[in-house]
Protein backbone atom coordinates (compact mmCIF):
# COMPACT_ATOMS: atom_id res chain seq x y z
CA UNK A 1 0.00 0.00 0.00
CA UNK A 2 0.82 3.84 -1.15
CA UNK A 3 0.45 5.34 2.62
CA UNK A 4 0.84 9.51 3.31
CA UNK A 5 1.18 10.78 5.99
CA UNK A 6 0.49 14.36 6.66
CA UNK A 7 1.39 17.13 9.49
CA UNK A 8 -0.84 20.05 8.88
CA UNK A 9 -0.27 23.42 9.81
CA UNK A 10 -2.00 25.25 12.39
CA UNK A 11 -1.91 28.35 14.43
CA UNK A 12 -2.63 29.16 18.44
CA UNK A 13 -5.31 28.66 20.13
CA UNK A 14 -7.31 31.51 22.48
CA UNK A 15 -7.39 28.34 25.31
CA UNK A 16 -3.57 27.78 24.92
CA UNK A 17 -1.78 27.63 28.06
CA UNK A 18 0.67 29.69 26.47
CA UNK A 19 0.87 33.37 25.03
CA UNK A 20 0.40 33.41 21.38
CA UNK A 21 4.27 34.72 20.70
CA UNK A 22 5.86 31.42 22.91
CA UNK A 23 2.76 29.70 20.69
CA UNK A 24 4.53 30.74 17.38
CA UNK A 25 8.37 31.28 18.43
CA UNK A 26 8.50 28.23 20.91
CA UNK A 27 10.53 26.15 18.03
CA UNK A 28 9.51 24.32 14.43
CA UNK A 29 9.75 20.40 16.22
CA UNK A 30 9.56 17.52 14.20
CA UNK A 31 6.27 15.55 13.88
CA UNK A 32 7.86 12.60 16.00
CA UNK A 33 4.60 10.47 16.29
CA UNK A 34 3.79 10.58 13.18
CA UNK A 35 7.76 9.64 12.17
CA UNK A 36 6.91 6.25 13.94
CA UNK A 37 3.78 5.51 12.66
CA UNK A 38 5.73 6.09 8.82
CA UNK A 39 8.61 3.39 9.93
CA UNK A 40 5.78 0.77 11.61
CA UNK A 41 4.43 1.09 7.85
CA UNK A 42 7.87 1.26 6.49
CA UNK A 43 8.94 -2.07 8.29
CA UNK A 44 5.56 -4.13 7.74
CA UNK A 45 6.26 -3.42 3.92
CA UNK A 46 4.45 -0.46 2.72
CA UNK A 47 5.67 2.46 0.52
CA UNK A 48 5.61 5.53 2.83
CA UNK A 49 6.11 9.14 2.67
CA UNK A 50 5.98 12.06 5.17
CA UNK A 51 4.63 15.20 4.41
CA UNK A 52 5.08 17.91 7.14
CA UNK A 53 2.98 20.82 6.05
CA UNK A 54 4.34 22.97 8.69
CA UNK A 55 7.98 23.01 8.50
CA UNK A 56 7.94 22.96 4.71
CA UNK A 57 5.39 26.21 4.62
CA UNK A 58 3.15 24.39 2.17
CA UNK A 59 -0.01 25.09 0.80
CA UNK A 60 -3.03 22.50 0.97
CA UNK A 61 -2.75 22.53 -3.16
CA UNK A 62 0.43 21.97 -2.99
CA UNK A 63 -0.08 19.02 -0.52
CA UNK A 64 -2.54 17.57 -2.74
CA UNK A 65 -0.11 17.58 -5.34
CA UNK A 66 2.65 15.69 -3.80
CA UNK A 67 -0.02 12.73 -2.83
CA UNK A 68 -1.37 12.28 -6.13
CA UNK A 69 2.54 12.09 -7.09
CA UNK A 70 3.00 9.85 -4.90
CA UNK A 71 -0.39 7.26 -5.91
CA UNK A 72 -1.46 8.06 -2.19
CA UNK A 73 -4.17 5.20 -1.73
CA UNK A 74 -4.62 5.67 2.53
CA UNK A 75 -3.65 9.39 4.03
CA UNK A 76 -2.69 9.47 8.05
CA UNK A 77 -3.25 12.18 10.17
CA UNK A 78 -2.27 12.75 13.92
CA UNK A 79 -4.88 14.66 15.77
CA UNK A 80 -4.14 16.49 18.83
CA UNK A 81 -7.37 18.07 20.94
CA UNK A 82 -5.66 21.42 20.68
CA UNK A 83 -5.60 21.37 17.04
CA UNK A 84 -8.44 19.29 16.01
CA UNK A 85 -10.06 21.37 13.51
CA UNK A 86 -6.85 22.49 12.12
CA UNK A 87 -6.71 19.09 11.02
CA UNK A 88 -9.58 18.28 10.27
CA UNK A 89 -9.95 20.50 7.23
CA UNK A 90 -7.22 19.09 5.98
CA UNK A 91 -7.85 15.54 6.28
CA UNK A 92 -11.38 16.37 4.75
CA UNK A 93 -9.73 18.38 1.60
CA UNK A 94 -7.83 14.77 1.11
CA UNK A 95 -10.49 12.65 1.49
CA UNK A 96 -12.48 14.90 -0.65
CA UNK A 97 -10.49 15.27 -3.41
CA UNK A 98 -8.35 12.05 -3.74
CA UNK A 99 -11.46 9.66 -2.19
CA UNK A 100 -8.92 7.55 -0.21
CA UNK A 101 -9.58 6.49 3.47
CA UNK A 102 -8.57 8.64 5.99
CA UNK A 103 -6.54 7.23 9.04
CA UNK A 104 -6.45 9.08 12.52
CA UNK A 105 -3.86 8.54 15.57
CA UNK A 106 -2.79 10.55 18.38
CA UNK A 107 -3.94 10.87 22.25
CA UNK A 108 -7.38 12.29 21.34
CA UNK A 109 -8.45 9.74 19.37
CA UNK A 110 -7.69 7.75 22.90
CA UNK A 111 -10.23 10.31 24.64
CA UNK A 112 -13.04 10.89 22.07
CA UNK A 113 -12.56 8.47 19.86
CA UNK A 114 -16.32 8.49 18.65
CA UNK A 115 -15.98 11.83 18.64
CA UNK A 116 -13.53 11.83 16.32
CA UNK A 117 -15.06 9.36 13.84
CA UNK A 118 -18.17 10.87 13.94
CA UNK A 119 -17.37 13.69 12.05
CA UNK A 120 -17.65 12.02 8.81
CA UNK A 121 -13.98 12.76 7.81
CA UNK A 122 -12.11 9.86 9.55
CA UNK A 123 -12.75 6.34 8.17
CA UNK A 124 -9.90 4.34 11.00
CA UNK A 125 -7.73 5.11 14.01
CA UNK A 126 -5.22 3.60 15.97
CA UNK A 127 -5.83 4.17 19.70
CA UNK A 128 -2.70 3.55 21.73
CA UNK A 129 0.66 2.09 20.47
CA UNK A 130 0.75 1.88 17.00
CA UNK A 131 3.72 -1.00 16.92
CA UNK A 132 0.58 -3.82 16.30
CA UNK A 133 -2.30 -1.91 15.53
CA UNK A 134 -1.30 0.05 12.53
CA UNK A 135 0.56 -2.71 10.73
CA UNK A 136 -2.94 -5.23 10.93
CA UNK A 137 -5.22 -2.46 9.97
CA UNK A 138 -3.10 -2.00 6.62
CA UNK A 139 -2.96 -5.28 5.78
CA UNK A 140 -7.09 -5.34 6.64
CA UNK A 141 -7.04 -2.42 4.23
CA UNK A 142 -4.55 -3.98 1.43
CA UNK A 143 -6.59 -6.93 1.36
CA UNK A 144 -10.29 -5.42 1.43
CA UNK A 145 -10.45 -7.33 4.52
CA UNK A 146 -12.86 -5.87 7.65
CA UNK A 147 -10.80 -4.67 10.43
CA UNK A 148 -13.32 -5.09 13.06
CA UNK A 149 -11.73 -7.11 15.70
CA UNK A 150 -8.36 -5.90 15.41
CA UNK A 151 -7.08 -5.19 19.40
CA UNK A 152 -6.06 -0.80 18.90
CA UNK A 153 -8.30 -0.09 15.90
CA UNK A 154 -11.45 2.70 15.65
CA UNK A 155 -13.56 2.20 12.45
CA UNK A 156 -16.76 3.52 11.05
CA UNK A 157 -19.14 2.22 8.42
CA UNK A 158 -21.37 4.47 7.82
CA UNK A 159 -23.08 5.80 10.78
CA UNK A 160 -21.60 2.81 12.85
CA UNK A 161 -18.62 3.35 15.03
CA UNK A 162 -16.73 0.37 16.54
CA UNK A 163 -14.18 0.68 19.22
CA UNK A 164 -11.46 -2.32 19.76
CA UNK A 165 -9.88 -2.00 23.56
CA UNK A 166 -5.87 -1.50 22.28
CA UNK A 167 -4.18 -4.85 23.87
CA UNK A 168 -2.29 -4.16 27.29
CA UNK A 169 1.67 -4.91 26.70
CA UNK A 170 3.95 -3.27 28.99
CA UNK A 171 7.11 -3.96 26.66
CA UNK A 172 5.34 -2.64 23.36
CA UNK A 173 7.24 0.53 23.52
CA UNK A 174 10.11 -1.31 23.86
CA UNK A 175 9.50 -2.50 19.95
CA UNK A 176 8.79 -0.11 18.05
CA UNK A 177 11.39 0.93 15.43
CA UNK A 178 13.19 4.24 14.94
CA UNK A 179 11.33 7.10 13.87
CA UNK A 180 11.24 7.73 10.01
CA UNK A 181 13.17 11.12 10.40
CA UNK A 182 15.28 10.48 6.85
CA UNK A 183 11.26 11.21 5.50
CA UNK A 184 11.57 14.75 7.36
CA UNK A 185 13.52 17.75 6.46
CA UNK A 186 15.52 17.38 9.15
CA UNK A 187 17.34 20.80 8.09
CA UNK A 188 14.65 23.46 9.30
CA UNK A 189 13.68 21.88 12.54
CA UNK A 190 14.57 23.88 16.01
CA UNK A 191 13.55 24.85 19.37
CA UNK A 192 13.88 28.42 20.88
CA UNK A 193 16.90 27.20 22.63
CA UNK A 194 18.59 25.24 20.23
CA UNK A 195 21.71 25.82 18.92
CA UNK A 196 22.38 23.79 16.53
CA UNK A 197 21.90 22.47 13.28
CA UNK A 198 20.49 19.94 12.31
CA UNK A 199 18.09 19.92 15.69
CA UNK A 200 15.68 16.75 16.52
CA UNK A 201 13.86 15.30 19.66
CA UNK A 202 13.78 12.14 20.95
CA UNK A 203 11.38 10.16 23.53
CA UNK A 204 12.95 7.30 25.43
CA UNK A 205 10.03 6.59 27.84
CA UNK A 206 6.37 7.54 27.98
CA UNK A 207 4.30 8.29 31.11
CA UNK A 208 5.40 10.28 34.25
CA UNK A 209 6.25 8.56 38.08
CA UNK A 210 4.56 11.70 39.19
CA UNK A 211 0.90 12.03 39.40
CA UNK A 212 0.08 16.36 38.96
CA UNK A 213 -3.04 17.17 38.64
CA UNK A 214 -2.62 19.59 35.82
CA UNK A 215 -0.47 17.08 33.09
CA UNK A 216 -1.83 14.41 31.02
CA UNK A 217 0.91 12.38 30.70
CA UNK A 218 0.54 11.84 34.68
CA UNK A 219 -2.19 8.74 33.41
CA UNK A 220 -0.51 7.31 30.19
CA UNK A 221 1.53 4.11 31.70
CA UNK A 222 5.31 4.19 32.43
CA UNK A 223 7.19 2.64 29.77
CA UNK A 224 11.11 2.48 28.98
CA UNK A 225 13.25 1.80 25.97
CA UNK A 226 16.07 -0.27 26.42
CA UNK A 227 19.66 1.86 26.64
CA UNK A 228 21.01 0.04 24.01
CA UNK A 229 17.98 0.68 21.94
CA UNK A 230 18.14 4.37 22.60
CA UNK A 231 21.78 4.90 22.09
CA UNK A 232 21.63 3.32 19.01
CA UNK A 233 19.01 5.96 17.64
CA UNK A 234 21.10 8.72 18.81
CA UNK A 235 24.07 7.01 16.45
CA UNK A 236 21.84 6.56 13.56
CA UNK A 237 20.84 10.40 14.17
CA UNK A 238 24.86 11.31 14.16
CA UNK A 239 26.26 9.41 11.54
CA UNK A 240 23.08 9.08 9.25
CA UNK A 241 21.33 12.11 9.27
CA UNK A 242 23.43 14.72 11.07
CA UNK A 243 21.51 15.78 13.60
CA UNK A 244 24.09 17.51 16.18
CA UNK A 245 21.33 18.61 18.86
CA UNK A 246 18.91 16.51 20.38
CA UNK A 247 16.15 17.03 22.76
CA UNK A 248 14.86 14.34 24.97
CA UNK A 249 11.17 14.89 25.51
CA UNK A 250 10.93 12.26 28.25
CA UNK A 251 8.48 13.91 31.03
CA UNK A 252 11.83 12.66 33.53
CA UNK A 253 15.09 11.62 31.97
CA UNK A 254 16.36 11.21 35.56
CA UNK A 255 13.34 9.57 37.14
CA UNK A 256 15.83 6.20 36.79
CA UNK A 257 19.02 7.71 38.14
CA UNK A 258 20.52 4.10 37.30
CA UNK A 259 19.25 4.14 33.69
CA UNK A 260 20.34 7.68 33.04
CA UNK A 261 24.10 6.65 34.54
CA UNK A 262 24.06 3.99 31.92
CA UNK A 263 22.93 6.55 29.11
CA UNK A 264 25.14 8.97 29.95
CA UNK A 265 27.58 6.58 30.04
CA UNK A 266 27.06 5.12 26.44
CA UNK A 267 27.40 8.91 25.45
CA UNK A 268 30.45 9.76 26.41
CA UNK A 269 32.14 6.60 25.66
CA UNK A 270 30.57 6.77 21.92
CA UNK A 271 32.38 10.72 21.84
CA UNK A 272 29.67 11.84 19.53
CA UNK A 273 29.59 15.54 17.86
CA UNK A 274 26.18 16.28 19.65
CA UNK A 275 24.66 18.30 22.62
CA UNK A 276 21.67 17.46 24.02
CA UNK A 277 19.06 19.07 26.14
CA UNK A 278 15.99 16.89 28.64
CA UNK A 279 13.44 17.72 31.04
CA UNK A 280 14.07 16.54 34.58
CA UNK A 281 12.16 16.79 38.24
CA UNK A 282 14.28 18.51 40.50
CA UNK A 283 14.19 15.95 43.21
CA UNK A 284 15.90 13.07 40.55
CA UNK A 285 19.13 15.18 40.05
CA UNK A 286 21.96 16.03 42.46
CA UNK A 287 25.55 17.27 41.67
CA UNK A 288 26.77 14.15 40.47
CA UNK A 289 24.37 13.56 38.11
CA UNK A 290 23.85 16.64 36.75
CA UNK A 291 28.02 16.37 35.94
CA UNK A 292 27.57 12.84 34.54
CA UNK A 293 24.67 14.52 32.51
CA UNK A 294 27.80 17.51 31.24
CA UNK A 295 30.45 15.13 30.80
CA UNK A 296 28.03 13.50 28.30
CA UNK A 297 27.23 16.46 26.27
CA UNK A 298 24.27 17.94 28.05
CA UNK A 299 24.04 21.37 27.50
CA UNK A 300 20.58 22.22 28.96
CA UNK A 301 17.88 20.71 32.10
CA UNK A 302 14.23 22.07 31.96
CA UNK A 303 12.72 21.78 35.47
CA UNK A 304 9.38 21.57 36.55
CA UNK A 305 8.95 24.44 39.09
CA UNK A 306 5.91 25.57 38.72
CA UNK A 307 5.66 27.47 41.88
CA UNK A 308 7.59 28.22 45.15
CA UNK A 309 4.29 27.67 47.63
CA UNK A 310 4.18 24.59 48.53
CA UNK A 311 1.02 24.75 50.14
CA UNK A 312 -0.19 25.32 45.73
CA UNK A 313 2.23 22.55 45.00
CA UNK A 314 0.33 20.02 47.12
CA UNK A 315 -2.77 21.11 45.44
CA UNK A 316 -1.21 20.63 42.32
CA UNK A 317 -0.53 16.84 43.52
CA UNK A 318 3.44 17.53 42.92
CA UNK A 319 6.19 16.65 44.75
CA UNK A 320 8.91 19.19 44.66
CA UNK A 321 11.69 20.00 47.95
CA UNK A 322 11.34 23.77 47.33
CA UNK A 323 14.28 24.04 49.35
CA UNK A 324 16.36 22.06 46.73
CA UNK A 325 15.58 24.33 43.54
CA UNK A 326 18.40 27.02 44.38
CA UNK A 327 20.92 24.55 44.92
CA UNK A 328 20.17 22.44 41.82
CA UNK A 329 20.62 25.35 39.44
CA UNK A 330 23.25 26.31 40.72
CA UNK A 331 25.04 22.78 40.14
CA UNK A 332 23.72 22.76 37.00
CA UNK A 333 25.42 25.69 35.92
CA UNK A 334 28.77 24.95 38.35
CA UNK A 335 29.34 21.86 35.52
CA UNK A 336 27.88 23.97 32.72
CA UNK A 337 24.53 22.92 31.83
CA UNK A 338 22.18 26.00 31.21
CA UNK A 339 18.78 25.14 33.11
CA UNK A 340 14.92 26.45 31.89
CA UNK A 341 12.34 26.74 34.78
CA UNK A 342 9.08 25.90 33.81
CA UNK A 343 6.60 28.06 35.80
CA UNK A 344 2.51 28.10 35.95
CA UNK A 345 0.41 31.21 36.50
CA UNK A 346 -3.15 30.85 37.98
CA UNK A 347 -2.55 27.21 39.39
CA UNK A 348 -5.18 25.49 41.68
CA UNK A 349 -5.87 28.06 45.05
CA UNK A 350 -3.95 31.20 43.28
CA UNK A 351 -4.46 34.26 44.03
CA UNK A 352 -2.99 37.73 43.56
CA UNK A 353 -0.54 37.60 46.81
CA UNK A 354 1.08 33.99 45.58
CA UNK A 355 1.16 34.71 41.73
CA UNK A 356 3.20 37.86 43.12
CA UNK A 357 5.44 35.72 44.96
CA UNK A 358 5.91 33.15 42.01
CA UNK A 359 6.88 36.05 39.81
CA UNK A 360 9.55 37.29 42.26
CA UNK A 361 10.60 33.84 42.91
CA UNK A 362 11.27 33.57 38.98
CA UNK A 363 13.56 35.97 38.72
CA UNK A 364 15.54 35.54 42.18
CA UNK A 365 16.79 32.43 40.87
CA UNK A 366 19.33 33.01 38.18
CA UNK A 367 17.78 30.87 35.59
CA UNK A 368 19.23 30.84 31.93
CA UNK A 369 15.76 30.33 30.37
CA UNK A 370 12.25 30.25 31.76
CA UNK A 371 8.89 29.59 30.63
CA UNK A 372 6.00 30.67 31.67
CA UNK A 373 2.25 29.22 31.09
CA UNK A 374 -1.04 29.59 31.92
CA UNK A 375 -2.74 26.87 34.20
CA UNK A 376 -5.84 24.92 32.25
CA UNK A 377 -7.95 21.90 32.20
CA UNK A 378 -5.61 20.54 29.40
CA UNK A 379 -7.37 16.90 28.04
CA UNK A 380 -7.69 13.86 30.50
CA UNK A 381 -6.36 15.52 33.49
CA UNK A 382 -7.27 15.95 37.10
CA UNK A 383 -8.09 19.41 36.91
CA UNK A 384 -9.63 18.36 33.43
CA UNK A 385 -12.31 16.59 35.49
CA UNK A 386 -13.04 19.11 37.69
CA UNK A 387 -14.17 20.86 35.42
CA UNK A 388 -16.80 18.37 34.10
CA UNK A 389 -17.55 17.89 37.44
CA UNK A 390 -18.26 21.60 38.23
CA UNK A 391 -20.25 23.07 34.90
CA UNK A 392 -21.58 19.56 34.38
CA UNK A 393 -19.94 19.02 30.58
CA UNK A 394 -16.70 18.17 29.09
CA UNK A 395 -15.49 21.54 27.18
CA UNK A 396 -12.90 18.97 24.79
CA UNK A 397 -15.47 16.75 24.01
CA UNK A 398 -17.79 19.98 22.96
CA UNK A 399 -15.10 21.42 21.22
CA UNK A 400 -14.14 18.34 19.28
CA UNK A 401 -17.85 18.11 18.09
CA UNK A 402 -17.86 21.53 16.65
CA UNK A 403 -20.21 22.78 19.59
CA UNK A 404 -18.30 25.21 21.77
CA UNK A 405 -16.59 27.98 19.94
CA UNK A 406 -12.55 28.87 20.50
CA UNK A 407 -12.71 30.31 23.95
CA UNK A 408 -11.31 30.42 27.18
CA UNK A 409 -11.72 27.23 29.56
CA UNK A 410 -13.30 28.04 33.10
CA UNK A 411 -10.99 27.88 35.53
CA UNK A 412 -12.87 26.89 39.01
CA UNK A 413 -9.69 26.48 40.95
CA UNK A 414 -8.59 29.74 40.98
CA UNK A 415 -10.67 33.27 41.87
CA UNK A 416 -8.82 35.08 39.12
CA UNK A 417 -9.79 36.10 36.04
CA UNK A 418 -8.73 34.66 32.80
CA UNK A 419 -7.37 38.60 31.98
CA UNK A 420 -5.48 39.11 35.14
CA UNK A 421 -3.71 35.52 35.00
CA UNK A 422 -2.62 36.60 31.02
CA UNK A 423 -1.80 40.03 32.71
CA UNK A 424 0.87 38.79 34.98
CA UNK A 425 2.21 35.95 32.25
CA UNK A 426 3.16 38.66 29.95
CA UNK A 427 4.33 40.98 32.99
CA UNK A 428 6.61 37.91 34.07
CA UNK A 429 8.04 37.20 30.84
CA UNK A 430 8.66 40.84 30.28
CA UNK A 431 10.39 41.25 33.42
CA UNK A 432 12.05 38.12 32.90
CA UNK A 433 14.19 38.70 29.58
CA UNK A 434 14.12 42.10 29.22
CA UNK A 435 16.40 42.60 32.63
CA UNK A 436 19.85 44.82 30.91
CA UNK A 437 21.58 41.47 33.38
CA UNK A 438 19.85 39.90 31.42
CA UNK A 439 20.21 40.91 27.59
CA UNK A 440 23.78 41.21 28.22
CA UNK A 441 24.05 37.24 29.24
CA UNK A 442 21.91 36.35 26.52
CA UNK A 443 23.79 37.99 23.58
CA UNK A 444 27.03 36.48 25.20
CA UNK A 445 25.46 33.15 24.96
CA UNK A 446 24.65 33.37 20.94
CA UNK A 447 26.76 30.93 18.70
CA UNK A 448 25.36 31.72 15.79
CA UNK A 449 23.51 34.19 13.32
CA UNK A 450 20.32 32.16 13.12
CA UNK A 451 20.42 32.09 17.06
CA UNK A 452 20.31 35.47 17.27
CA UNK A 453 18.31 36.29 14.54
CA UNK A 454 15.31 34.18 16.21
CA UNK A 455 15.78 35.68 19.57
CA UNK A 456 15.56 39.31 18.28
CA UNK A 457 12.49 38.36 16.26
CA UNK A 458 10.94 36.95 19.31
CA UNK A 459 11.83 39.58 21.37
CA UNK A 460 9.99 42.00 19.06
CA UNK A 461 6.80 39.63 18.99
CA UNK A 462 7.09 39.75 23.09
CA UNK A 463 6.67 43.53 23.35
CA UNK A 464 4.48 43.59 20.77
CA UNK A 465 2.25 40.98 22.04
CA UNK A 466 2.56 42.76 25.45
CA UNK A 467 0.11 45.26 24.52
CA UNK A 468 -2.42 42.94 22.53
CA UNK A 469 -5.61 41.74 24.53
CA UNK A 470 -6.18 37.96 24.16
CA UNK A 471 -8.75 37.37 27.07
Amino acid sequence: MRLSFVYAPYRHKRFSENLEVVDEDFGLLPPINLAWAAAIAEKAGHQVQLIDARAEGLSLSEVLQRLRSFGTEAAGFYFSTYMFHDTLAWARAVREALKVPILAGGVNLSLYPRETLATGVVDYGVSGLAVDALPALLEALERDRDPAGIPGVVWRRGDEIGLEPPRVDRGAFARHPFPARHLLPNDRYYSITSQRRHFTVMLTSTGCPQHCSFCPIAHIPYRVRPVDQVLAEVEQCVHGLGIREIDFFDADLAASRGRLRDLCDGLRDRRLDLEWSCRSCIDSLDRPTLARMAEAGCRKVYLGIETPDDTLLQKMQKRLDTSRVQEVIRAAQEVGIRPLGFFMTGVPGETRRTILRTIRYALSLGLDYAQFSRTIAKPGTDLHRQVCQVTGSDPWREWVLGRRAEDRLPTPWTDLSAREVEAWTKAVYLAFYFRPGYLGHAVARFRSPDEAIRSARTAARMILHAWKREA
